[in-house]
């Protein structure tokens, strides 16, 4: 009997879970490298709501897994959020603090130039690090123009929990489609 692939397993796992999955493969020859003569990227998009959708991608060269919608913050609102490591002042230079003590000790907020003061509450920060600790690394991106992979989020600032992991497994992805879509959702009012 032959092994499922990931990608096998993910459809499967979505559809029972009562989604429509769409997968999109594309492949490329390589003329360049002898030993990557063919690269392809498989992405898994699933349309959750009107504005929010589930992806899965895996390439050559990055693979991750999560839940995107758009919001309606300023253009210079970027920033990602990680759960908080004793090591992130080495990695991490540009941290921002909301000056709420235990989102500032648990989490760490990565920008340039934006305070997620008003979006990144306590409830919402309680959401993010209850998805943490299923056991996948996740973090919450907010970047204008983050990728044009799903038509409808194109050109638009994007707000997404992601993993760097693909997630086929029905209990990771209904631990990212419950609390994942709970915290998008969340901070995506918190922002009306």
């Amino acid at each position: 009997m032959e092994e499922k692939t990931g990608l096998e397993i993910l459809i499967e796992n979505l559809m029972e879970l009562g989604l429509n999955p769409d997968t999109h493969v594309v492949s490329r020859k390589n003329i360049l490298s002898g030993r990557d003569r063919f690269l392809s990227t498989t992405s898994v998009i699933v349309q959750l709501s009107d504005s929010m959708f589930f992806l899965a991608r895996a390439g050559v060269s990055h693979t991750f897994t999560g839940i995107y919608s758009s919001i309606k913050l300023p253009i210079k609102a970027e920033y990602k959020v990680y759960n908080r490591n004793w090591f992130d002042f080495i990695f991490f230079p540009k941290k921002q603090k909301v000056g709420v003590k235990y989102i500032d000790e648990n989490l760490t907020i990565v920008s340039p130039r934006w305070i997620p003061s008003k979006e990144l509450n306590l409830e919402n920060a309680n959401l993010f690090l209850e998805i943490n600790k299923a056991g996948k690394p996740y973090k919450l991106v907010v970047e204008n123009n983050y990728f044009s992979l799903i038509e409808p989020l194109k050109d638009k600032k994007i707000i997404g929990i992601e993993t760097n992991n693909w997630l086929c497994e029905k209990e990771d992805l209904k631990n990212l489609l419950d609390i994942g879509s709970k915290l998008i959702r969340k901070m995506v009012d918190a922002c009306l």
